[in-house]
């Protein structure tokens, strides 16, 4: 049987008022080593862990002023940069539909500044005097059409041009009228097709007055019979 202590002869417990006095002890003595442990990190997650102790021994008298979004730096998936590589992408969609089609001839694209340059010339464009695309262009241009149709807000401006041959046509009186509905009507396709916003397109004809090359033989006068897509996906302020 175990032996019964005298407790008269233990000595005296710790006062109350000592083991309040530990546990503050032990709660600053973790705060310290908090800050040193934080002391190469930046101020402002400083700032907050300072506030966010503060508040742990309830001496925050209002909520934290330090903004937090400044610590984690998330990269914007918006602006001109991102739009340049919608661009770049798009671009490499379409050069792949040429390529796959063999209209490398017919068909060039190009990155611009602002976006993309689609070049449309025969065979695919336009037979003589007329504003009716081929069967060919209206395929090509509705493929492109399926590539940039995810961006509603592009704007789109197309171009008209012709050779310096004169018009002979009842419903044209000269070749400005002439690349004028032409540009038009592929402004109307692409419209239909990629929904596009109206404000956001327009069509322009330049007749034979913005030639590619002179105008000096049948070779050089069908390059210069053509239609160009811009397609911008970086708005500039005007």
């Amino acid at each position: 049987m175990a032996e019964k202590v005298d407790c008269s002869k233990c000595p005296p417990p710790a006062p109350l008022w000592l083991t309040s006095f530990s546990d503050l002890t032990t709660l600053l003595l973790t705060f310290f080593v908090l800050l040193i442990t934080m002391a190469n990190f930046e101020p402002i997650k400083y700032a907050l862990t300072v506030q966010s102790l503060q508040g742990a021994f309830g001496v925050l008298q209002t909520f934290p002023t330090v903004p937090i979004h400044p610590i984690v730096n998330i990269p914007k998936k918006t602006g001109d940069e991102q739009r340049k590589k919608e661009s770049l992408k798009d671009a490499e969609k379409i050069k792949q539909i040429v390529q796959t089609k063999n209209m490398q001839e017919a068909v060039k694209v190009e990155v611009t500044e602002k976006g993309i340059a689609i070049m449309l010339r025969d065979p695919v464009g336009f037979a003589s005097g007329s504003a009716d695309l081929k069967d060919q262009g209206k395929e090509i241009l509705a493929e492109i059409g399926d590539v940039i149709k995810s961006n509603p807000d592009l704007k789109v401006r197309v171009e008209g041009h012709t050779d310096d041959v004169p018009i002979r046509s009842n419903r044209f009186n000269s070749n400005w009228e002439l690349s004028s509905a032409r540009s038009l009507s592929v402004v109307q396709l692409l419209s239909a097709q990629t929904g596009i916003q109206p404000q956001n397109m327009s069509a322009v004809g330049y007749g034979e007055y913005r030639p590619l090359v002179p105008n000096t033989s049948p070779d050089n006068r069908a390059q210069n019979r053509r239609i160009q897509i811009f397609v911008d996906y970086i708005n500039t302020p005007q």
